[in-house]
């Protein structure tokens, strides 16, 4: 007979008595899928503060990089890319946040790489033009991230590039939370299901359907185009 979980409800997997917490799922990326939310001036950061994390299971060293989440990042000098974002898993496993500027790509990377097969919480914060990447609870980066990034004219991406489109992540995702206007600068691993915030522009990777679950869209949730990603019962609590 199933029990309830922590979380306030159950799910039966596999057999009598077997049960994870409600909301205890990620999203399966394969190396060619990715999901994409349509292009709103509600993921506009410019100056402000924000944050992006997530728990991430990598099954796979990325072949170039593997983007998180994409706000039409290119590692180009062109100006049609000029101060877009991402933060992505680099070639040496390390959580990186990335924007172009005039002569290229500004990545600053984790000295704190992510195995591979195993559930890591990864962040990356700005708080007053300064940018800290965790993993786990552990600062693996701060720096200077000042300016104006342009995140509102490309639609974002999850687990590939929008304008990169070769970038793709092969593992699974759950939990991932983007917030505008709010920002940390120390990291604890959450220990169940992240909630939307006030900040909160998107919440996905956490349920038994494809969705998003803020309510930054006039009030409700975004509608997500799913490119062949799958749910997951594997999940990080």
């Amino acid at each position: 007979m199933p029990i309830l979980s922590a979380f306030g409800a159950t799910k039966t997997l596999g057999g009598p008595g077997a049960v994870v917490p409600a909301q205890n799922y990620s999203y399966d990326f394969n190396g060619s899928s990715f999901l994409s939310y349509p292009t709103n001036n509600a993921f506009a950061i410019g100056s402000l503060d924000f944050s992006i994390e997530c728990f991430i299971y990598l099954q796979a060293v990325p072949t170039f990089d593997a983007r998180i989440l994409d706000f039409g990042y290119s590692n180009s000098s062109s100006l049609t890319y000029r101060n877009k974002l991402a933060f992505l898993i680099n070639t040496s496993r390390q959580p990186t946040i990335a924007r172009a500027l005039s002569g290229g790509g500004q990545l600053y990377s984790s000295s704190i790489a992510v195995s591979l097969d195993t559930w890591t919480y990864i962040a990356v914060s700005r708080v007053s033009g300064d940018i800290y990447i965790f993993v786990n609870s552990s600062l693996g980066r701060n720096t200077v991230f000042a300016g104006t990034l342009v995140t509102s004219a490309n639609p974002p991406t999850i687990g590939n590039g929008s304008a990169d489109t070769n970038r793709r992540l092969t593992g699974k995702l759950s939990n991932l939370r983007f917030n505008v206007g709010s920002g940390f600068t120390s990291a604890t691993v959450p220990t169940q299901p992240l909630t939307a915030q006030a900040t909160t522009k998107i919440l996905t990777c956490q349920s038994s359907t494809i969705k998003d679950n803020s309510v930054a869209n006039s009030g409700g949730p975004w509608t997500i185009t799913n490119s062949g990603v799958t749910v997951s019962t594997s999940g990080p609590f």
